[in-house]
Formats: structure tokens, C-alpha cells, sequence
């Protein structure tokens, strides 16, 4: 228990709390862009992975959290039914990040596949049982596919993730690990994620 709370007391601080807002902020920015031009992509996890990376887990599902909070009020209501996929994503990248992935390209890249499996399976039940598959989404023509090939609204919800989330995440985690290539390394090592990086 001690642990844990000093753990949460060394990830969310002055110094992080701003971080831990940016990152929410970039998840609405990218995402509601790529959701105007509809993208069969999401692309709004990039700064939850970000901010699990350079500062750690917790910081990591705080960011995802408040990023579908904002977005679920303001936005979209469905994004807050998916406040636990993004705590998943937040928790998932900041304790791989631990060992080392990001620090290249090569690695980032199969961590973020396996992170989509993780995150379409997370996110098809919520999909399905609470929104019938359909979320206005730039990926709801494969599940209108999936279901006109008759597959049931779980199968299609879960087909799309399997379809999409793994190079959504994929994409996500290579961009962040250039941000990351950019960073002087003189901000992050004052950063309690620097030695993920």
C-alpha cells in the first residue's frame, strides 16, 4: 500500500498534472481530427501513451481518463463508456514502457499490436451491448460489413477491433516513439518516466 502511494505521489505532482493535461488534450485534438476527416483509424491515444511513457502508469490511465471524461461531456457521450479502455491503454504502455520498447522503432511497433488486441478486446463488448456496434466512429463501415456477412454484433464489433485497433496502435506507438526521439533529453531526465525512454 505504501508503495503504491508513494508510486501515485511520484507520478502526479505540480510537475505532471500539467503533463498529464496536455497529453488529454492531444488525445481530443488528434482524435476529433481524425474523426472529422473519418480515417479508419482513432489515433486518440496518443497522448495517454506519451504521458505512460515519460512519466509512468498512472499518469498513463489519468490522461486517458480525463481525455474520454472531456470528450464524453463535450464531444460524444459514447467516449465515456470507453473511460475503461483507455485506463487499459494508460496502465498497458506505461509498464511495457518499463522495459525498454520505446526505445526503438522496432520494438515500439509489435508492443502497440499486441496493445490494439488488448484494446479490441477490451472495447468490443462495451461496443456491442451498449451501442449496438455502432459508435459514429470512422470504423463503423466494417462493422455494418461484418454484420451484412451476417456475423453477430459481437463477432462484427470484435472483427472491426481485430481490423483496426492493432494498427491504430501500432501507428500511435511509432509516433510517440519519434516525439520521444525529439525531446532534449536535458526536460526528460527530470521526468520520473525518463529511464523508460
Amino acid at each position: 500500500m505504501a508503495d503504491t502511494t508513494s508510486r501515485f505521489e511520484k507520478e502526479v505532482n505540480a510537475t505532471t498534472i500539467s503533463l498529464i493535461a496536455f497529453g488529454a488534450a492531444l488525445n481530443i485534438v488528434v482524435g476529433q481530427a481524425v474523426q472529422l476527416i473519418k480515417l479508419p483509424l482513432y489515433l486518440d491515444s496518443i497522448g495517454t501513451i506519451m504521458i505512460a511513457c515519460i512519466v509512468g502508469p498512472i499518469a498513463g490511465m489519468l490522461t486517458g481518463f480525463f481525455a474520454n471524461l472531456t470528450l464524453g461531456f463535450f464531444f460524444n457521450y459514447t467516449f465515456l463508456f470507453f473511460i475503461p479502455v483507455a485506463l487499459v491503454i494508460g496502465g498497458y504502455t506505461g509498464l511495457i514502457a518499463r522495459l525498454g520498447v520505446f526505445k526503438r522503432w522496432y520494438t515500439a511497433l509489435p508492443a502497440g499490436l499486441v496493445q490494439g488486441l488488448i484494446a479490441a478486446t477490451a472495447s468490443a463488448p462495451i461496443a456491442a451491448f451498449m451501442f449496438g456496434g455502432v459508435t459514429m466512429g470512422g470504423t463503423d463501415f466494417l462493422v455494418l460489413y461484418f454484420r451484412a456477412i451476417g456475423k453477430s454484433i459481437i463477432q462484427s464489433a470484435f472483427m472491426q477491433g481485430l481490423a483496426a485497433d492493432p494498427v491504430d496502435k501500432a501507428v500511435s506507438y511509432l509516433v510517440v516513439y519519434f516525439l520521444l526521439t525529439r525531446i532534449p533529453r536535458s526536460v526528460l531526465i527530470r521526468l520520473p518516466g525518463y529511464a523508460n525512454t
